[in-house]
């Protein structure tokens, strides 16, 4: 005998694709809560997943489940009544339906599904509420694009599909096996272009379109369809217009699912005035922004800051603004690419997007002239963190001064302003970028264009081109020599002294050096000028002079400890290590070596933290430790081939590599040579570090279960319900500090790089 099904779900009409982790969590969210909603931004996949969850559950309610589709109810129709018509419930036409609803629910042990109440929150609200009163035994599920708030929801956020990240050489960084985004898209793919894979010829290209698009499984969807005529790369190429291109949806669909503009323009519409204003108005950011930001650029021209504050906390509610989860206690905002390039559309151009854009810019600026002169200090670790956060926007800015006429000075003056993080921070390459630009574009002989050719003097050093930087300096000093701009003079003796360094002309920079030092006055307020001292100290350490060498050394650490400065006290610590080295004081060399490192690590300084391993290298192989010295040099020239000149081109760094290189070769056989350079190659940058501090991340075999404390599963499986870092920290009754702690172990034990994955593994948990 068959059993009759009771309820109305549609059937599939294409594979269900990922979501493994979020269908369990939903599952159990209502298995202890009577109304859940699922909120999302448009074409994330809210009723794809609640359609599936709902299938799922079908034998635990005997009275069924139903989907009740309310995308295409216009606003001021009876919904009660749509619910009695899709329900099957008699229609007693005396009674008012709300109430004949309730009476005929009452003893029903049913789930409904109310699929798209974001335009219908006013009415669905108070009657959800009502149904929930009335029926025990009832379960709603809901899916909107804004919670309908109403007492007992549980709210569940649908976040986008997880893409792998891609490393600096455009390289799939994880395995690309497993992440749903690339996953539905080989499916959607494969149904058009039958045979379709995606393998080591076209990985890198895919994850990029599904960056691209944001992991949004619509705009996946309509992308793989064209699979059918394109290939990846041409899709990638025309995804510059996404809205044009994404056109190929179900026509038995939704009208507002079967393109990426229909589902953005059905957002749009349901946001008020204020709120169309504030989004069009934050299309301006890239890549994220906090609400000051967002006040100094949106706020004029008949916005307010109230308007600014209500419509951000709008956009947040509508799913239509991604409020990060952040470690510290600044939040941040965050437009996908698709609705940024929406609201983009809607500012039109003109004079008033000009005058937001020079707003935008004029913010940018703001931050990197407040980080430059602030950066000799104690917040070095969080300027930098700040800048990171807000490159998108400052790259932004910066091509905003490019392309616009009369704009150049001031997008010169950004790009000299962020000399520490270009220098610091590991963009050498970026930052020479964007200083050539500037140069071109304004060629004016002043101040600003001095300073600019000094610091792009460095950072050519830095990379190894001394010609170009012998040639940028020479114009740094005639153009400040011209107009008299004496602190310009002074910086440039600190940058000469480097290039003569970098181009082994010991004495004379030494000269240099000297010199720049005689203005003890920059020592006390310029990063860039301080690095003198253990620059000198490195030269006293090539000729033996090991006590002149420690002295300067100290005398930059007292500065540095004065200010609570990091970044050249690293540079102290690494010729320190050196000295000890040289002295065959290696565990000392070791000690300040590594903590050099630790510095670096925290700065994201890629030369120096190369540098600081291949010393590591060079003491390992004294105190005959070979076939660690051998994995560490193999991991540092193969790191280091995209940076320019190996070891800068310093020729005592040079030889000294080669005596390690000898003597490694000489105490280890052949074959375990090769291995321990083939280890050493595969090194990431992250990897190398855990390495050589000896820290390493469990790697649990297939079989092996992730060992979680008690307390770190408990903050596993709040994750997995959608809590942030500070509403778990209040859950738990402990400090958000503790919070972000147990995260972080999480997230090394089970070897995951973020919250989704670790909600897909307390999923997969018996």
């Amino acid at each position: 005998m068959t059993t009759r099904r009771v309820g109305k779900l549609p059937d599939d009409l294409t594979s269900f694709v990922g979501r493994r982790g979020a269908i369990t969590q939903v599952k159990r969210l209502l298995s202890t809560s009577r109304l859940v909603t699922l909120t999302g931004v448009a074409g994330v996949g809210k009723s794809r997943l609640a359609i599936r969850v709902a299938r799922d559950l079908r034998r635990t309610f005997p009275d069924g489940v139903w989907l009740v589709e309310l995308a295409r109810v216009p606003p001021d129709d009876d919904v009660a009544r749509i619910l009695l018509t899709n329900l099957g419930l008699s229609d007693r036409a005396a009674l008012p339906t709300a109430q004949q609803l309730a009476e005929q629910l009452a003893d029903k042990r049913m789930l409904i599904v109310l699929d798209g109440c974001e335009h219908l929150l006013e009415e669905c609200g108070p009657l959800v509420g009502d149904l929930l009163a009335a029926a025990p035994e009832l379960r709603i599920l809901v899916t909107s694009r804004a919670p309908l708030a109403i007492a007992a929801e549980q709210v569940w956020p649908v976040q986008p599909m997880v893409v792998p990240r891609l490393d600096r050489q455009g390289r799939v960084v994880q395995k690309a096996i497993g992440y749903e985004a690339l996953e539905l898209f080989a499916d959607r793919a494969a149904a058009v272009l039958p045979g379709f894979v995606i393998g080591p010829g076209n990985e890198a290209l895919v994850v990029r379109v599904c960056q691209q698009l944001d992991g949004l499984p619509l705009a996946i969807e309509l992308a793989a369809v064209w699979m059918r005529s394109l290939s990846v790369e041409e899709i990638l190429d025309r995804l510059a217009d996404r809205y044009r291109l994404l056109t190929l949806g179900d026509r038995s669909g939704l009208p507002h699912h079967r393109t990426l503009r229909a589902a953005i323009e059905w957002s749009f519409d349901l946001c008020s005035p204020t709120e169309q204003v504030v989004w069009a108005r934050l299309s301006v950011f890239s890549g994220g922004f906090e609400l000051d930001a967002a006040e100094e650029v949106c706020v004029g021209d008949g916005v307010t800051l109230e308007d600014v504050f209500v419509g951000v906390a709008g956009l947040v509610e509508k799913s239509v603004l991604f409020k990060e989860d952040q470690h510290d206690t600044r939040t941040r905002y965050r437009l996908l690419k698709t609705i940024q390039e929406f609201g983009r559309e809607r500012l039109g151009g003109g004079a008033r997007e000009l005058a937001l854009r020079r707003r935008h810019r004029d913010h940018c600026l703001l931050l990197a002239e407040h980080v430059d002169a602030e950066w000799l200090g104690p917040q070095q670790v969080d300027w930098l963190t700040r800048i990171r956060e807000d490159r998108a926007n400052l790259r932004a800015a910066l091509d905003f001064c490019r392309t616009e006429t009369g704009e150049g000075p001031e997008g010169l003056r950004m790009a000299t302003a962020l000399r520490f993080y270009w220098v610091a921070g590991g963009a050498l390459r970026e930052g020479r970028y964007w200083l050539d630009e500037m140069l071109r574009v304004v060629p004016d002989p002043d101040e600003q264009r001095a300073r600019a050719l000094a610091v792009n003097g460095l950072i050519s050093c830095l990379l190894g081109d001394v010609d170009a930087a012998r040639s940028l300096l020479a114009e740094a000093r005639d153009v400040a020599h011209r107009i008299g701009a004496d602190a310009v003079l002074a910086l440039t003796c600190h940058i000469t002294g480097t290039l003569d360094l970098l181009r082994n002309e010991h004495e004379t920079a030494a000269a240099r050096f000297a010199e720049a030092l005689e203005r003890k006055e920059m020592l006390q307020h310029d990063g860039i000028a301080l690095m003198s001292l253990p620059s000198l100290a490195l030269l006293a350490t090539f000729r033996g002079d090991f006590k002149r060498a420690v002295e300067l050394c100290e005398q930059c650490q007292e500065i540095c400890e004065e200010h609570g400065e990091l970044w050249d006290r690293s540079w102290c610590e690494l010729t320190l290590g050196l000295v000890r080295w040289r002295q065959g004081d290696y565990p000392a060399a070791q000690e300040h070596l590594r903590e050099g490192l630790r510095i670096k690590q925290l700065f994201n300084d890629f030369t120096g933290i190369l540098l600081a391993v291949e010393m590591e290298a060079w003491v390992s192989a004294a105190q005959g430790r070979v076939d660690r010295a051998a994995r560490l040099s193999s991991a540092v020239a193969h790191l280091w081939r995209p940076q320019g000149r190996y070891l800068f081109g310093i020729d005592r760094y040079l030889g000294w590599h080669t005596e390690t290189d000898a003597r490694i070769r000489n105490a280890l056989p052949t074959s375990e040579l090769r291995a321990e350079r083939r280890r050493g190659s595969e090194y990431t940058v992250d990897e190398l570090v855990q390495f050589t501090l000896g820290v390493r991340r469990p790697e649990p075999s297939a079989d092996a279960p992730v060992r979680l404390t008690p307390r770190e599963r408990e903050v596993a499986k709040l994750i997995a319900q959608g809590l942030s870092n500070r509403q778990i920290a209040e859950h738990l009754v402990i400090s958000k500090r503790t919070s972000d702690s147990h995260i972080e172990h999480i997230l090394a034990k089970l070897g995951a790089t973020s919250r989704a994955q670790i909600a897909v593994w307390v999923a997969e948990q018996p």
